[in-house]
């Protein structure tokens, strides 16, 4: 597949998860979707024993700044040890753009947490889910980054397997401890499927650029 149809791809994810975050940004002032949310909260009492909170309270850390700026540094180190150097500076670069849009989405909708005891400490607006975001952003390029760099098949699908079970583990958390409502999770995983497809595009445009060279 030629560069301009991965392109095209990346530009569609980019558009669609782009227009999914502002249909939850409506979706979430509905009162039927909000009494969802809270039953879906609910629903999960079955499943919370000791074991599985201490469970997820540790698979939760994995979605903080605090752990995943070590990750990125690990992964850093990998990159300048390939002579990746356009990844070397996106990686980090996409992390705290997407902070810092987390943040000032979490101010325009100012959605309140869940109304629950939460099981772990949580301050702050709901909408959408810092560790979803984080998840889905840094977990997300460390498979368009990272896994094209592993030669053996069996452990390039192992790492890819890996980052999408922390993606899918981390958001799945949030709404456990009751922190978070699905639709939080959700809306996070488009935005960092929005910053996931930037900077494809980005590296895409790179390359181009030196392939005219």
């Amino acid at each position: 597949m030629n560069q301009k149809n991965v392109a095209v791809r990346w530009l569609w994810l980019v558009l669609v998860s782009a227009l999914l975050f502002l249909i939850f940004v409506l979706l979430v002032r509905v009162p039927e979707v909000r009494s969802l949310d809270n039953r879906l909260i609910q629903a999960l009492d079955l499943f919370r024993t000791d074991t599985t909170v201490f469970f997820f309270s540790k698979i939760t850390d994995f979605g903080t700044s605090r752990l995943l700026i070590i990750i990125i540094i690990l992964a850093s180190l990998f990159l300048i040890y390939k002579k990746r150097l356009v990844a070397l500076v996106l990686l980090p670069l996409a992390f705290w753009a997407e902070r810092g849009m987390n943040s000032l989405l979490k101010h325009w909708v100012m959605r309140d947490r869940p109304d629950f005891p939460h099981l772990v400490h949580e301050t702050g607006y709901s909408f959408p889910s810092g560790h979803a975001m984080n998840a889905a952003t840094v977990y997300g390029l460390l498979i368009i980054l990272i896994a094209p760099l592993i030669r053996h098949r069996s452990m390039r699908r192992l790492w890819i397997a890996l980052c999408l079970a922390m993606i899918v583990l981390i958001g799945f958390s949030r709404p456990f401890l009751r922190v978070h409502f699905f639709t939080d999770i959700l809306a996070g995983y488009c935005m960092g499927g929005v910053f996931v497809g930037i900077t494809a595009l980005i590296v895409i445009f790179i390359d181009s650029r030196r392939g005219c060279r």
